[in-house]
């Protein structure tokens, strides 16, 4: 498979730093991340291939390649073929999971074909801003209630699941079953994606009832925001787990230890793989 060389990007971070604006290789499509919490370690890749033509791509074969850009920017690290997976209105997002050694610049490769490839850099912290996989879950307090009619004071989901809500995080923890727990805001999402995923939630729970499901919600009262984020409070939960976008999915092992973290929408075929595991 043929190798993507990173000299020009890390003379295009220069220069980018140097000008407001270059010119964009038009001829070639773009690498878009669906991610943004880089981490030393491992680390789920989610990116959308975009033709600034044809729009989003889907080919069936997609080889990835990652260069620290900041010892040798040439020197292969690793190499791997990304899983796709069909996304909210038809859009095919690849994953794959990819290991980083140290922080800072790097480059990830995208081999389509011989022909075709595209790059992109990105910064990789030393340490995730999320709870990291293999630490405990942070027990914050969450809402929760068996009535319908205070379902409106704690989520703002339009057709809301009793079921997400009957226990608190706590109590979930504690029970000794493993948890997927969720923080989205399918009323006021940023990203569009919040209402898919609840409904890939909603499927998945009906088919699975030895694993809690719990939603927590991005607002505090969401029935007070009345269609206007300037009247909205960012739930404490969020805060604790120091969530810088939404959503985020965590799977929760029975002894309370985060075995797998997604951020942004997760489609049903991924997350099944995952939960297979969850124990």
């Amino acid at each position: 498979m043929k190798l993507i060389y990173f000299s020009f990007l890390v003379t295009l971070i220069f220069l980018s730093s140097c000008q407001n604006t270059y010119q964009k290789n038009t001829h070639q499509p773009n690498l878009v991340f669906a991610v943004s919490d880089f981490s030393t370690g491992k680390n789920r890749v989610a990116f959308g291939i975009i033709d600034p033509e044809e729009g989003s791509l889907a080919p069936k074969n997609v080889n990835v390649q990652t260069y620290f850009l900041d010892g040798n920017p040439n020197e292969l690290i690793d190499e791997k073929i990304a899983d796709s997976y069909l996304w909210p209105n038809n859009k095919t997002i690849f994953v794959t999971e990819l290991n980083f050694h140290s922080p800072g610049k790097w480059g990830i490769g995208i081999n389509i074909s011989e022909k075709v490839q595209t790059s992109a850099f990105i910064e990789v912290k030393q340490k995730s801003s999320t709870p990291n996989i293999g630490e405990k879950a942070i027990h914050s307090i969450t809402k929760s209630t068996t009535k319908l009619q205070e379902l409106q004071n704690i989520s703002s989901d339009p057709n809301p699941y009793l079921p997400f809500y009957k226990m608190t995080l706590t109590e979930a923890l504690n029970s000794k079953k493993p948890t997927v727990l969720f923080f989205t805001s399918p009323g006021y999402c940023k990203t569009a994606t919040c209402g898919p995923q609840m409904q890939v939630m909603k499927k998945l729970h009906k088919n699975i009832p030895n694993i809690n499901f719990l939603h927590v919600e991005v607002y505090d009262h969401p029935n007070k925001i009345q269609g206007n984020l300037n009247n909205a409070l960012i739930s404490q939960p969020i805060l604790d787990w120091n969530l810088p976008s939404e959503p985020w999915t965590f799977l929760i092992d029975s002894n309370q230890i985060i075995s797998s973290k997604f951020e942004g929408f997760i489609s049903e075929d991924e997350l099944l793989i995952h939960l297979k595991s969850l124990n």
